[in-house]
């Protein structure tokens, strides 16, 4: 059903600039996003999608390993992504929002390293990051 995918591509993106809007401003991803994004997944719906929750156990890891950094908001976005997209897609998106916020994050250094400006530890929302991944592997 062509016209399921086409309204689900639809909701997915506006969910995701949803997410981003709220995590550059507040800094967390709120439930009824998450949510959303997770209910749309019936919209086009595939079983196999189903494992697309677990896209998000690299997170909650690494989130467990430093409770300060990766929000749950975060990782709960990626679990519903991947019910979105499927396993593969999302640890694919993911992979490329986490290498987005390394370059991010590089150039940034650079640029204050240049202007002679100190640098001290930053924290930076990661829905920008990972929208970007996963817009990017949406159309693939």
């Amino acid at each position: 059903m062509p016209g399921n995918s086409i309204i689900q591509a639809v909701l997915f993106f506006c969910l995701m600039g949803c997410a981003v809007c709220t995590d550059i401003k507040k800094r967390e991803i709120p439930t009824a996003i998450w949510s959303s994004m997770a209910l749309i997944s019936v919209i086009d719906f595939n079983a196999v999608h189903l494992f697309g929750i677990l896209a998000a156990l690299p997170l909650l890891i690494a989130a467990m390993m430093s409770p300060s950094g990766i929000g749950g908001g975060d990782i709960k976005l990626v679990a519903a992504v991947g019910l979105v997209i499927g396993f593969w897609k999302a640890l694919i998106g993911m992979a490329i929002g986490l290498s987005l916020v390394i370059i991010f994050h590089g150039a940034l250094k650079i640029i204050y390293r240049i202007t002679s400006k100190e640098y001290g530890r930053r924290a930076y929302p990661l829905a920008p990051f990972l929208a970007l991944g996963y817009i990017c592997v949406y159309f693939l």
